[in-house]
């Protein structure tokens, strides 16, 4: 099931691209569930960071489609982006923000379902990455490969990641299961991305830079799990 938002603060124009999504749908097998907003404000107090595409419209009282997305990427790095607009000078600094790519009103199926195939590609690719981390009331979807290690400080999960840190609250046995492969406890503290390591030395691992301790009791485990994960090379 994939997760779209329309926002649009035109009813026709949501409404012919909801009749579009549902007709894809219906001629490829896919799965949607879609949510319409009438404005940027409506959207980013609605949204909790769990859409896969946004059609999001420029041109848009009290807050335009461009600000709405940066906002929205504050809190989502991965979402699909796809501008709808009638202001094709605005529509280049859609890639500002990430956007996969935009339509042009009026907007015809056909230019709009080869956009959307393209962007259920990528969601494919992106979905399977991506977990959902709760911090300070909003809940962030996070690519699991920019995320460094994970840290437990008191009864709060810190997720070091390569667009600063995230502090959520929880155990390290559920961040554990939540990170899943690819990842691995290197002691009590600590469970880090097997990607980052850049090197282990004695009960010492470095992960992009920062030491950080293998316990005796993990070490062997610890390194078995980073040979495998490059193949058998360590």
């Amino acid at each position: 099931m994939i997760k779209a938002a329309i926002v649009d603060d035109e009813q026709a124009a949501r409404d012919l691209l909801q009749g579009y999504i549902k007709r894809y749908a219906a001629e490829h097998g896919i799965g949607f569930d879609v949510s319409l907003f009438s404005d940027g404000l409506d959207f980013l107090a609605s949204s909790k960071g769990g859409f896969d595409i946004v059609y999001m419209d420029i041109d848009m009282p009290d807050l335009d489609g461009m600000k709405t997305a940066e906002k929205l990427r504050a809190v989502d790095s991965s979402v699909v982006i796809v501008f709808v607009t009638n202001m094709m000078q605005f529509a280049v600094k859609g890639y500002e923000v990430g956007a996969l790519d935009f339509l042009v009103k009026p907007v015809t199926y056909d230019n709009f379902a080869l956009k959307l195939r393209r962007a259920v590609e990528q969601i494919k690719v992106s979905g399977a990455d991506r977990v959902m981390i709760a911090s300070d009331g909003v809940t962030r979807a996070v690519r699991r490969r920019d995320i460094k290690y994970a840290e437990i400080i008191s009864h709060d999960i810190v997720y070091h990641t390569s667009d600063g840190d995230i502090r959520s609250y929880g155990s390290l046995k559920k961040a554990e299961q939540l990170l899943g492969e690819g990842f691995k406890r290197c002691n009590s503290c600590y469970i880090v991305n097997l990607a980052f390591v850049d090197s282990v030395k004695g009960f010492s691992v470095i992960v992009d830079g920062k030491e950080l301790s293998v316990s005796h009791l993990r070490k062997k485990e610890f390194m078995r799990a980073l040979a495998d994960y490059y193949g058998g090379k360590i």
